[in-house]
């Protein structure tokens, strides 16, 4: 954990790093998991670094308030 300014509390906390997965930009139905599976093996195989890069997204979170931020910074996560 690393101390960071939290701007719901006003002042330095420590706060966490989680990774949650993104929502996925296809439907519930077996056709559009299917397109989503395509799009993930195939994105996969041509780089399978920034695949799994554009499928999460990285949140520091307050311990003292539970306040999230998002943190994708550089060029990996876009």
């Amino acid at each position: 954990m690393n101390s960071m300014f939290c701007e719901k509390c006003g002042q330095e906390t420590e706060h966490k790093e989680i990774i949650k997965q993104k929502p996925s930009k296809y439907g519930k139905s077996k056709k559009e998991q299917f397109k989503a599976f395509l799009d993930g093996f195939f994105g996969g195989v041509a780089s399978p670094v920034g695949a799994s890069l554009d499928l999460i997204d990285r949140y520091e979170v307050c311990t003292r308030c539970g306040h999230k931020t998002l943190k994708n910074q550089g060029d990996e996560f876009q």
